[in-house]
């Protein structure tokens, strides 16, 4: 084989394995990064988000443990996105663990309610000591769920009188709530 043709099948190789790479890229971003309320079910049922945290502080059991904050993770189990944030939220209960309650649960384990106010998974429900609702959204925004990325660590960092945060727009890999529309 001469050196031009050698070149020729690097060139053209190099050319594929940039291509391969690039549809890759945007088959990830298009089939996993999407907006957390994805239909924009929970925004229209609820233009005001105070009474969409209103509703879930109905529907949320309640906090015993009234002297630590409580974190409520809710997964489903069919979710590829879950293990984004595995290491993450390992990490948080490692950190905050002492001041701090975490429950995990299942989404088709939750009443058909609260299941109904949640519009994908990975999901997250902070109480502050007392019972005060705080925060409900997603883990963290983006593919990968890191303290950069999370909104979660603001949220236990902070003092107890602030308002509650639901990032509802957020986008990064989450998966939808079907049982939601079907309930």
């Amino acid at each position: 084989m001469s050196s031009r043709v050698k070149q020729t099948a690097l060139t053209a190789l190099a050319l594929c394995w940039l291509v391969a790479i690039v549809a890759g890229f945007w088959w990830f971003q298009a089939k996993l990064i999407v907006t957390f309320d994805a239909d924009q079910r929970i925004l229209e049922q609820f233009p005001r988000l105070r009474d969409y945290g209103t509703a879930l502080s109905q529907e949320m059991p309640a906090n015993l443990e009234y002297q630590r904050a409580r974190v409520i993770i809710v997964k489903d189990p069919q979710c590829q996105c879950n293990r984004y944030s595995a290491d993450h939220l390992a990490a948080l209960r490692t950190e905050y663990g002492t001041s701090t309650t975490f429950n995990t649960t299942r989404l088709s384990d939750l009443p058909v309610a609260m299941r109904s106010l949640i519009p994908a998974t990975p999901f997250v429900l902070i109480q502050r000591p007392g019972g005060a609702l705080v925060y409900a959204g997603p883990v963290n925004s983006g593919i990968t769920c890191t303290a950069n990325t999370s909104f979660l660590e603001s949220v236990l960092q902070r003092p107890v009188g602030t308002a509650l945060q639901i990032p509802l727009l957020a986008r990064g890999c989450y998966c939808a709530n079907r049982s939601a529309s079907t309930s």
